[in-house]
């Protein structure tokens, strides 16, 4: 009975150690996948006010502390600085937001955010609108043991007055810790 054990567990582990050979051959064929950039490659209509907000933005970006439990009551205005943003326009005619490692004094790591944003234009407001936002923080100094926040959440609400060309953005970093970006700027 023991060695009918035996010889049986030496075949499982010889049939799970070849257990790779059964799947296919194109389980790691990347080019087999759909192209995730077609996912937002539809014609939103917008293509001419997106390439007329498309630039570099001037800005102002405050950082704010919200509530907890809502994210909706700020609590603490902790920072603010200068840095530029960059507006792309995308084929489908939305706009791309983008600003790489903001920092100031009073904040040790460096924030860099890229969110994809709507369009809707009424009369000479143009409002923005935009989710999953890619937000990453990094820190010059080296790790500070804790790995870095960072989410793939992140959200986007906002104006710009094209007679003026300013940008007032809000956007919720959708960090562990529950802080807001706002930003003011100006072509």
């Amino acid at each position: 009975m023991k060695r009918a054990g035996l010889i049986g567990l030496m075949f499982m582990l010889m049939f799970g150690c070849g257990k790779d050979d059964h799947y296919s051959p194109d389980i790691n064929d990347p080019s087999l996948l759909p192209d995730r950039g077609d996912y937002l490659n539809e014609d939103y209509g917008t293509q001419a006010l997106a390439k007329e907000m498309e630039g570099v933005f001037s800005s102002e970006i405050g950082m704010i502390y919200y509530d907890a439990e809502t994210r909706s009551v700020p609590q603490l205005y902790l920072t603010r600085g200068t840095k530029d943003i960059l507006l792309t326009a995308l084929a489908s005619g939305a706009v791309e937001l983008s600003f790489e490692k903001f920092n100031t004094e009073f904040m040790p790591l460096q924030l860099s955010v890229k969110i994809k944003t709507l369009l809707e234009a009424k009369g000479d407001t143009v409002f923005l609108r935009g989710t999953d936002g890619i937000v990453r923080t990094s820190n010059e100094d080296g790790p500070i043991g804790q790995p870095l926040p960072e989410s793939d959440d992140g959200e986007l609400t906002g104006i710009y007055i094209r007679s003026t060309e300013e940008l007032k953005v809000l956007i919720d970093l959708m960090l562990p810790v529950p802080v807001k970006a706002s930003v003011n700027g100006k072509k």
